[in-house]
């Protein structure tokens, strides 16, 4: 079972870290070119960032689904998926199109409900129109992967992610500082660095795809509105869209409660958020591998192997997870200076290192009883759980304490609090043994229909 949890995490970490180092290089630079200012801004626009992100992968997994499905049945026309084709294009122009201008207009006014810091606000109104202007290549990214991964072929996707690290890491720093015939524009310049960037990996990729798996990449031959259509392509969006969106809910759920404390605490939240996903990083491969065993398990009825697949999933996450926590407890100041050196907010990022760190190790017992429980057909369960942990406790208690005069330490303790609350309903789920009811039922029934 461990050796079976590894394969199948392995692959699923090298391809999360290297879309992770892609991210994480965009804000070293920005940090350490520019400074705490400009990593503000980017934190302040965060969650609507990953918002966007949650929409554009939504619509780009509509789009890819009438591909793969002609791609799959080997059929050079196809009339029925060609209709889905037409409907899934419309739809994507229009998602395009509504979030452009619709995140464009309301810039301002969505960072203001957010409580964006006055001296970041301006920067943040145009970092984020940017944004918005480049919608149509987020999505498009998203499109690329999605058929990418679609078709099963691991080493094009890679060239993508490779593509786009890479260019990063030479563009990025060239368009900050205007290094050779480059313009000097600051964070902007970042922005149009990664632009240029993915658009390059897109025609790529493209021309990839075009040539190992010809008739995949289907074109529109109209552009049509079909209510029903929609309605089957859209519940193939909504996990994909789902998981993405509650990490903008979550990093929404904070930074409503940092923003008041200034641009510096501002920007030590983005980077600790930051941390945050690297430490989770290895228990979520080892989530989803064992998510796909657990299925198996479930589908070749071989219950008896779940409590070793468990124990396995801890035993593997642990010893990542604690060595990820303790060089945050015992390292802080280094960890946050990797992103920005401005004293005040490495100060405040420490401070949530201190606190958060060791509530790191819940991340394993937290990921081990989700694979479990999503492989068991129960992942709305864990949403339940992630939501409430949001609204029953993280808003409630960071409220509650920063109005009693912890100021953003109050917040840090929130995010723990909600830590705690979001593992301890997992595992006590995971030993209700709730999840597995209806198996029983199914091999009761079994045994009574076919007795041996």
């Amino acid at each position: 079972m461990k050796k079976r949890i590894i394969q199948l995490a392995f692959p699923i970490f090298i391809e999360s870290a290297l879309v992770m180092v892609d991210g994480l290089i965009h804000i070293i630079w920005v940090g350490q070119l520019l400074g705490g200012t400009a990593v503000a801004t980017v934190g302040a626009c965060f969650p609507i960032i990953l918002a966007m992100s949650a929409v554009a992968n939504g619509a780009a997994r509509v789009t890819s689904t009438p591909m793969l499905r002609r791609f799959q049945a080997k059929k050079k026309r196809d009339d029925a998926v060609q209709k889905q084709m037409n409907v899934s294009w419309s739809f994507a122009i229009f998602t395009v199109m509504f979030v452009t201008v619709g995140v464009y207009l309301t810039a301002p006014w969505v960072l203001t409900i957010l409580g964006t810091p006055e001296g970041i606000m301006e920067m943040a109104t145009g970092y984020l129109r940017i944004m918005a202007l480049g919608f149509t290549i987020m999505y498009f990214s998203f499109l690329i992967t999605s058929l990418l991964r679609d078709v099963g072929y691991t080493f094009a996707r890679m060239l993508f992610i490779a593509i786009a690290t890479a260019g990063n890491l030479v563009l990025v720093p060239m368009w900050i500082t205007g290094m050779g015939p480059f313009p000097k524009l600051g964070l902007y310049g970042a922005v149009f660095a990664s632009f240029i960037v993915s658009v390059l990996a897109i025609i790529v990729s493209l021309g990839y795809l075009l040539r190992h798996y010809k008739g995949l990449l289907m074109r529109p031959t109209q552009l049509r509105w079909d209510r029903n259509i929609l309605a089957s392509l859209l519940p193939l969006s909504m996990p994909v869209f789902i998981q993405q969106f509650l990490l903008a809910l979550g990093y929404t759920c904070i930074i409503i409660f940092v923003n008041p404390f200034g641009s510096d605490a501002t920007a030590a939240f983005y980077v600790i958020s930051r941390i945050d996903s690297i430490v989770a990083l290895p228990a979520m491969a080892v989530m989803i591998a064992m998510t796909i065993l657990m299925k198996q398990s479930v589908q070749g009825k071989k219950l008896k192997k779940i409590k070793s697949l468990f124990r396995w999933g801890l035993l593997i996450n642990f010893p990542f997870t604690f060595l990820i926590a303790l060089s945050c407890f015992l390292f802080p100041d280094w960890m946050i200076k990797i992103f920005v050196t401005n004293p005040s907010i490495v100060a405040i990022g420490v401070d949530y290192l201190q606190i958060i760190s060791f509530g790191y190790l819940l991340f394993t017992l937290l990921y081990a009883c989700n694979g479990i429980i999503n492989g068991a057909g129960k992942g709305g369960v864990t949403l339940v759980f992630s939501l409430s942990s949001l609204i029953v406790i993280r808003v409630p208690v960071a409220a509650i304490l920063t109005q009693m005069g912890f100021k953003v330490t109050g917040v840090w303790f929130a995010v723990l609090a909600s830590f705690i609350a979001l593992a301890a309903c997992s595992w006590f789920y995971y030993l209700s043994g709730v999840w597995k009811k209806k198996w029983e039922v199914k091999e009761m029934k079994v045994q009574g229909t076919m007795p041996t």
